[in-house]
């Protein structure tokens, strides 16, 4: 976690506003309703390093485990982020589009046309998700996903470049006039974005797993209660006993194998590891994008394909 990103988006989420100065040092005004989180005050001075903070001793260490970050997260906690962002660039152009596009498309065979070109609104989701790894012990990580909405899919370029993309609260001039293009549903992404979390979480548990561990204790238990049974067992056919000391030591053995079936369940309960995924916020990005369209033509078929470029990754998708 990028600790001085995150307080700085949560104090604007809290309709504040933070402004960095120099390396690690940041100057904050939050509203009245979040002042205690601050110590009373509504303008402070963070600092995010230890030797920055000591240099400005007006400054609050912001740090893992500070009084101010620990009561930021149960804020966020309580009341999870959403909004929507404008990407802060100018409106993009690409020179020579069709050979650019040829170069994407270079395993589509035929005659390639140009249809159409006009600049658009791209849109993202970002959704983030709480996942729990439980086993006798509890482990909470996050996961973001982000949804490109011009196609439904997954976009994992633009989410590996997301620290890299300027924002605002509110939208550009220069986003004036932009179209926004047929979008898949917000349920719909949310549901696309839910899969794939699960698929995180699936691989986290995989790593997680103590296998060989467990099998270690599997054996360690079958063997000591099996001997204990087996002993049972070989009392118990001994000759001359009584009927009813033949009854009572195949009722241990019983005991026995049921003590086992426990034991068994109970390491296996403490050595496996279950996820829970849960959504704890969503955020709309909006960015100017410019929509292709071109015609392809092989053995007298013709087909049409849909793009978007992204001036932000300097990348093509296919819609």
């Amino acid at each position: 976690m990028d600790l001085q990103k995150f307080v700085m988006e949560a104090i604007e989420a809290m309709g504040g506003a933070v402004v960095q100065t120099e390396y690690a040092l940041c100057e904050a005004i939050v509203p009245d309703q979040w002042k205690e989180i601050f110590q009373g005050r509504t303008e402070c001075l963070l600092a995010f390093d230890f030797e920055v903070a000591e240099e400005n001793p007006a400054a609050e260490f912001v740090t893992f485990g500070s009084y101010i970050f620990e009561q930021i997260v149960a804020l966020v906690r309580r009341r999870p982020v959403s909004g929507i962002r404008y990407v802060d660039i100018e409106r993009p152009t690409l020179h020579a589009p069709l050979e650019k596009i040829k170069r994407h498309l270079k395993d589509e065979a035929g005659a390639m046309q140009l249809k159409s070109e006009r600049q658009v609104l791209g849109a993202w989701v970002e959704f983030s998700f709480r996942i729990h790894y439980v086993s006798d012990e509890k482990e909470e990580t996050f996961e973001q996903v982000w949804i490109n909405l011009n196609n439904g899919h997954v976009d994992e370029q633009m989410q590996a470049h997301k620290d890299f993309i300027p924002y605002a609260a509110s939208p550009s001039p220069l986003l004036e006039g932009l179209a926004l293009p047929d979008t898949a549903g917000l349920s719909s992404a949310l549901l696309t974005a839910y899969r794939h979390a699960k698929q995180l979480a699936n691989r986290g548990l995989n790593r997680r797993m103590r296998q060989e561990e467990l099998d270690k204790e599997f054996k360690r238990i079958t063997d000591y209660y099996d001997d204990l049974a087996a002993e049972m067992t070989k009392r118990g056919e001994r000759r001359g006993l009584s009927a009813e000391k033949v009854k009572e030591l195949a009722d241990k053995a019983d005991a026995i194998r049921l003590e086992k079936a426990k034991q068994l369940d109970d390491i296996k309960r403490k050595y496996t590891v279950r996820s829970e995924v849960g959504l704890d916020h969503g955020l709309l990005y909006f960015a100017p994008v410019i929509a292709y369209t071109v015609e392809i033509e092989f053995r007298k078929q013709r087909k049409q394909l849909h793009l978007q470029y992204n001036p932000l990754l300097k990348q093509f998708t296919v819609l």
